[in-house]
């Protein structure tokens, strides 16, 4: 796998996240969710900037150092994902 298949998946994950942001962001009228969604999304931002920026300066072995970005990338997304899930599913109070 190449360097631009790889950025291509980064941005392709990312972009799913934060279109699944503003859906929900969309459904509530509450001001502390919407504010919650909005920080997800700029650490999703802030994610993106970071993988990519390791991508194009990788350390050590090529292979071990890609599977291990792709692992971290994947694991924050999930992190990302349940505090959405948390975030949305919260009632007003």
């Amino acid at each position: 796998m190449n360097l631009r298949v790889i950025k291509k998946d980064v941005n392709y994950l990312i972009d799913e996240f934060l279109s699944d942001a503003f859906i929900s962001m969309s459904f509530t009228d509450d001001k502390e969710k919407t504010e919650q969604i909005v920080g997800l999304a700029n650490g999703a931002l802030d994610l993106r900037d970071e993988t990519l920026m390791k991508i194009n300066h990788p350390q050590g072995d090529k292979r071990a150092y890609y599977r291990n970005l792709t692992d971290e990338l994947l694991s924050s997304l999930d992190v990302m994902y349940d505090k959405l899930s948390a975030a949305v599913s919260k009632k007003a109070e």
